[in-house]
């Protein structure tokens, strides 16, 4: 690898798709699904009246009227999960250098991909490489530095030739800790 040409690391087009799967189908079983519940409404208030009407106790209905919300609310937080796991798929990339390696989330406003994981680390300055839930992460802090900053925490979701990335960060990486 020369100096002048990092190495890219980015989602493949496979995983991407996916990602683009997972997201349009949370979409459409959202939208199925509050269409669904906005349809049974007015029969749901037609039968509250009836038993309010006929004096039975009416705490199904409102069971069924909650229910209904938080299966709005659940749905709009599964759509804005898949939303934010494409972005984060989408946007990614991990660039290798002779430097050091950077993780950038172009796709996410730069305080919040900071705060998820974008940032770079010098090689000397990696000292673990672990799975932390969907992500791989990156922690900086092996070297002490004089003044400035603490280490970031890299993390990125996925990329190809994870197993090549792997492999260059254990090489070159001299103060990397290995756990058994």
């Amino acid at each position: 690898m020369s100096a002048g040409s990092p190495l890219v690391f980015r989602p493949s087009f496979a995983q991407r798709a996916m990602a683009v799967l997972l997201f349009a189908g949370s979409w459409l079983v959202g939208v199925r699904a509050l269409a669904q519940i906005l349809e049974r409404l007015p029969v749901l208030r037609a039968s509250l009246k009836v038993a309010e009407a006929a004096s039975e106790p009416t705490w199904s209905f409102w069971v069924a009227v909650i229910a209904a919300i938080g299966a709005v609310v659940a749905g709009s937080l599964l759509l804005l999960g898949t939303l934010f796991g494409l972005l984060l798929v989408e946007g990614s990339q991990v660039l290798v250098d002779e430097l050091g390696l950077a993780v950038e989330h172009n796709a996410l406003p730069t305080p919040l991909a900071r705060k998820l994981g974008a940032g770079r680390l010098p090689w000397k300055q990696i000292s673990r490489l672990e799975r932390s839930g969907p992500f791989f992460v990156l922690r900086g802090g092996a070297e002490p530095k004089q003044a400035g900053p603490k280490d970031p925490t890299l993390r990125f979701l996925m990329v190809d030739q994870l197993e090549r990335l792997v492999l260059i960060v254990l090489e070159r990486s001299p103060n990397l800790k290995h756990e058994d």
